[in-house]
């Protein structure tokens, strides 16, 4: 009788292990791998002395494939900024209609920065891309690959 009970408990745990891997499996599955990714690009001097470098605008992209979670784009000077400059992001939607949305923002002691959620998705193998929009810099665009 007790080896019997030893058999079937073996049989229920086993049984168990199986189903809690296989939900584990399928949960895994069920949920999204968000990564991001990103690109940056120099920016320069239009003023005196023209063409000195000025700093990096940087575009990053939450995105899981075509579909999109977020866009950062940040602007790091090389010295001292104490003027607003325009940020905008700008891409293709699925239906193949472009978009763009802009933001102004202080360009402080360490960076500018703003925050899109743009579209929810955009067209397959093309690009979201940052854009710096100042009088005293280069307009520097920065651009992701999504496919």
């Amino acid at each position: 009788m007790r080896r019997r009970t030893l058999g079937n408990t073996a049989l229920v745990v086993t049984a168990l292990l199986t189903l809690t891997g296989l939900g584990v499996a399928i949960a895994n599955a069920a949920t999204t791998d968000t990564a991001t990714s990103s690109e940056c690009a120099d920016v320069f001097l239009t003023t005196d002395p023209a063409g000195d470098a000025a700093g990096k605008l940087c575009t990053a992209v939450e995105a899981d494939g075509t579909a999109v979670s977020g866009v950062a784009l940040t602007f790091t000077p090389s010295a001292a900024c104490t003027s607003k400059v325009m940020l905008r992001v700008s891409g293709v939607d699925p239906a193949g209609a472009e978009f763009g949305q802009v933001a102004e923002v202080a360009c402080g002691s360490g960076a500018a920065s703003a925050s899109f959620t743009p579209v929810k998705a955009i067209a397959p193998d093309t690009f979201l891309c940052g854009t710096l929009l100042a009088d005293r810099f280069t307009a520097a665009q920065a651009c992701v690959a999504l496919s």
